[in-house]
């Protein structure tokens, strides 16, 4: 943590191992924040103590983004990227994977999700070169897409 008027490092935070950082993300409330590390973990921080933490990724090479999924209170969770050319719905509270998404053919090194609406966006890397987007099947109708691709969601 660091002062922003002086440049003053206050304090340090550290994973088990020390693995290299590839992604920090506040959550939306900004009380916690997001860490990726190149041992495949993501892991929820809160201030200086890790809460929480996502392992059934794969990330040992790239930097993968991750995102807050919360615009439906009844099923908030933690979308990340994956090497294994997946991307992987952890539930925010158990830490279980809830769901994975299939139809990248390379690493999905970008995901992004929308902020009122079940939607994720994602992106593939060199062999893929694609953005795809995903949602529930009942949220399709009102999204506005040329090509689609339907999710079906299993239950909560």
């Amino acid at each position: 943590i660091w002062d922003t008027a002086t440049g003053e490092c206050l304090k340090t935070i550290y994973a088990q191992a020390n693995p290299p950082v590839s992604l920090v993300k506040y959550s939306p409330n900004g009380k916690y924040v997001l860490a990726g590390t190149l041992d495949g973990k993501l892991r929820l921080w809160k201030t200086s103590t890790c809460c929480k933490t996502y392992a059934s990724h794969t990330n040992t090479k790239y930097c993968l983004a991750s995102d807050f999924l919360v615009s439906n209170p009844r099923r908030p969770s933690i979308v990340t990227g994956s090497e294994d050319g997946r991307i992987y719905i952890y539930d925010l509270q158990s830490q279980k994977v809830r769901q994975i998404l299939e139809g990248h053919s390379d690493a999905v090194l970008a995901v992004s999700t929308h902020d009122s609406s079940e939607l994720i966006a994602s992106g593939g890397m060199t062999a893929d070169k694609t953005v795809q987007f995903w949602a529930p099947k009942d949220q399709v109708p009102k999204l506005d897409f040329k090509k689609r691709k339907i999710v079906d969601e299993g239950q909560d």
